[in-house]
């Protein structure tokens, strides 16, 4: 069987974007050029590779297992025809990135702006992030890069340490509550938890058991803001990063009317970390998006 690597370029586009639009763009092919192909490959797979939805395709079991080899071969590929260097003035590239919640309001604008003046070819994409969604992402290759909080990783995942902050319980400057703050005031008020899939428990809750004791959360949300939003308007307590508090929070809130308590029980700092791939390690636009002053916000 003869395989024309141009369809795998095409089947990699269409996977990244989920949209055959989209991914005709990012080829700068003609839609009908990219449909034309995907029959080529369906033909070739006799599977359908990509279903259509109501706004764009999504890829079918076939076409999940076939995803981690087909993209770490392309990317092996390019990487052996790549130049030793990478220049952002002239250089061509796309960063996809996800960015835990605490730091995005600050990092993502931070971010986008310097590379559109330090490198104004290259395209950098936002993703939600998750650490379980994170870690599938960037193992399939559809995440180059995530910031967050990672207890464990495999073994191919590079990882550089970021910046350091803790948790701290936050209410409003008329709360009750607010001269100081017992263990077991903390644990009968109501609060509002923060959890970007908005299922289970947080790290506070972690530390809590450990105590024996549990809180009661009324409130869950996927954003700090909105916690604090919130907080600031009842009696509910809520646990952010103290950075996040004192950074971006103030940065939109201004003077909020919000008390700041260190939480009555033994907890652990938050380390934020970046991660990536392996094989992303030595790819010459990456490791200068990593390491790049201009590029990078300063986490700390």
């Amino acid at each position: 069987m003869r395989l024309d690597l141009n369809l795998i370029a095409v089947l990699e586009a269409i996977m990244l974007e989920r949209n055959v639009t989209r991914a005709a763009s990012s080829l700068a092919m003609s839609q009908p050029a990219v449909s034309n192909a995907l029959r080529r490959a369906r033909k070739l797979t006799k599977d359908q590779l990509f279903l259509k939805t109501a706004t764009g395709v999504e890829p079918t079991s076939r076409m999940l297992a076939m995803w981690p080899e087909l993209h770490r071969s392309l990317t092996a590929i390019r990487a052996s025809f790549a130049p030793d260097d990478f220049d952002p003035a002239s250089g061509s590239t796309s960063f996809r990135i996800a960015i835990t919640d605490s730091l995005a309001m600050e990092a993502v604008s931070a971010i986008a702006l310097k590379l559109e003046a330090a490198s104004p070819r290259a395209r950098v994409s936002f993703a939600v992030h998750t650490h379980e969604a994170s870690l599938d992402a960037i193992d399939r290759g559809t995440l180059d890069c995530a910031v967050g909080m990672f207890a464990s990783l495999p073994r191919e995942v590079h990882v550089q340490s970021l910046r350091t902050d803790r948790y701290v319980c936050v209410m409003r400057s008329g709360h009750e509550l607010a001269q100081g703050l017992t263990l077991d005031q903390f644990t009968a008020a109501s609060h509002v938890l923060v959890t970007p899939s908005g299922l289970g428990l947080g790290l506070v809750d972690g530390w809590l058991s450990l105590t024996g004791r549990t809180r009661t959360i009324a409130v869950v949300v996927n954003h700090f803001a909105d916690a604090l939003r919130i907080v600031s308007g009842s009696d509910l307590l809520t646990c952010v990063p103290l950075g996040f508090y004192l950074g971006p929070w103030r940065t939109i809130a201004g003077e909020s009317g919000l008390v700041v308590c260190d939480l009555p029980f033994e907890t652990e700092k938050l380390l934020y970390k970046l991660i990536w791939h392996e094989r992303l390690h030595t790819n010459p636009a990456h490791q200068w998006f990593r390491a790049s002053r201009r590029v990078r916000i300063t986490f700390g």
